[in-house]
């Protein structure tokens, strides 16, 4: 997997503001599984790598939306 999952994570939960188990919850996995790709551990299913890439693009595009709106 090229795109680095753990960064991506943390975008999101810097973005919405989330804890692990509300990020868990929204991507259909356990906080421990959040935690361990948030502390840099890149392996996890195919589907929380979807789930976590899809959420990314829709968590960036609605920031970058309400920032652009905000100017």
């Amino acid at each position: 997997m090229s795109t680095n999952i753990s960064i991506l994570l943390k975008e999101i939960k810097v973005a919405t503001g989330w804890s692990e188990p509300a990020l868990a919850r929204e991507i259909g996995t356990s906080q421990p599984t959040v935690n361990r790709i948030l502390n840099g551990q890149e392996e996890c299913k195919a589907t929380t790598y979807r789930a976590i890439c899809d959420l990314h693009e829709r968590t960036i595009y609605i920031t970058a939306g309400s920032t652009k709106a905000g100017k």
